[in-house]
C-alpha cells in the first residue's frame, strides 16, 4: 500500500510458496509481477500525483508564470535561474512572519521548436501572501488559483498530468523521468508490505472515492486486487488511513 495524505494505492496478491508445482509457481510469479508493476509508479505523472497528495490539499495554490517581452529569458536555464531568485525572494519574505514554503514547479515551452518559456508552480498557501507573490514576480504576470484537489474527484491525478504534459507532447524525456523540480522536506510515501491471510482482500474504508477499482485478475492458483482512492475528508488523520481488510466470499470451484 502507498498513502499520501488522502490518496491511497494497493494492491494484494498471492504469491508462490515453496510446495507449489513449476506451474503453480510460475503462474503465481507472472501475477504477482503484473500486480507489482501496477505500484511501482513507473511513469512520471504518477510519481509527481503520489508526491502532490502527500504534501498538498485544497487549501494550496497553483500558480502561472509568465515573461512580457522585455524580459522574455533567452534560455530555458536562464529561466530556471530567475526561478530560484523568485523562490528565495519568496522563501525569505515568508520567513519573516514564521511560514514555510512548500512547492513543485515545471518550466515549459510547449514545443519541440522553442516556444514561450512559462512556470507552473504548486504552492502550500498562506492565506495572506497573494500580494506578495505578485510582487516579488518581476518579469511579467502572475495568475493564482486555488489548487483543484480538495473535493471527491481524481485532481491530484489531472494537476500531475498537466505538470509532466511537456515530455509526452514534445518528447523530451524518458518514460520516468522526473520533468519537474520539489523543494526540500516535501513527503514522500513509499509502500508499505504486509501479509495477508488467504480469505482476506483489500478494499476501501466506509466513506472512501474509489477512483479505480478493477475487478480481480484470477487464475486457478490465486489472484492480485488493485484499489486506488481517496480517503473520506473528515477523519483522515484517525484510523482510516489504515486500508481495510475483509474476508473474501469462497469461490466455488466449476
Amino acid at each position: 500500500m502507498i498513502t499520501a495524505g488522502r490518496l491511497v494505492i494497493g494492491v494484494s496478491y498471492t504469491v508462490a510458496a515453496l510446495q507449489d508445482s513449476p506451474k503453480a509457481r510460475a503462474d503465481k510469479t507472472q501475477m504477482s509481477s503484473a500486480a507489482q508493476e501496477l505500484i511501482n509508479l513507473r511513469y512520471s505523472w504518477q510519481k509527481c500525483e503520489v508526491l502532490l497528495a502527500a504534501n498538498f490539499t485544497g487549501k494550496d495554490l497553483f500558480v502561472t508564470l509568465t515573461y512580457d517581452e522585455a524580459n522574455l529569458p533567452p534560455t530555458r536555464a536562464a529561466a530556471v535561474e530567475r526561478m530560484k531568485k523568485f523562490i528565495a525572494k519568496l522563501r525569505s519574505a515568508r520567513k519573516l512572519r514564521g511560514e514555510p514554503t512548500k512547492y513543485i514547479y515545471v518550466t515549459e515551452q510547449l514545443s519541440s521548436e522553442g516556444g514561450r518559456l512559462h512556470h507552473h508552480m504548486v504552492l502550500n498557501g498562506t492565506g495572506d501572501d497573494y500580494d506578495t507573490i505578485r510582487s516579488l514576480w518581476e518579469w511579467g504576470e502572475v495568475e493564482i488559483k486555488p489548487l483543484e484537489v480538495g473535493g471527491n474527484d481524481d485532481g491530484y491525478e489531472v494537476v500531475a498530468k498537466y505538470l509532466t504534459k511537456e515530455p509526452r507532447e514534445c518528447g523530451k524525456a524518458d518514460v520516468g523521468a522526473r520533468t519537474w523540480t520539489p523543494s526540500l522536506g516535501l513527503i514522500r510515501p513509499k509502500p508499505e508490505v504486509s501479509n495477508m491471510a488467504d480469505n482476506e482482500t483489500i478494499t476501501a474504508p466506509p466513506g472512501a472515492y474509489i477512483l479505480c477499482a478493477p475487478a480481480p485478475s484470477r487464475n486457478e492458483f490465486g489472484e492480485f486486487v488493485y484499489i486506488k482512492y481517496l480517503l473520506p475528508l473528515i477523519k483522515e488523520e484517525q484510523s482510516l488511513r489504515r486500508p481495510q481488510r475483509r474476508k473474501k466470499k469462497k469461490r466455488v470451484q466449476p
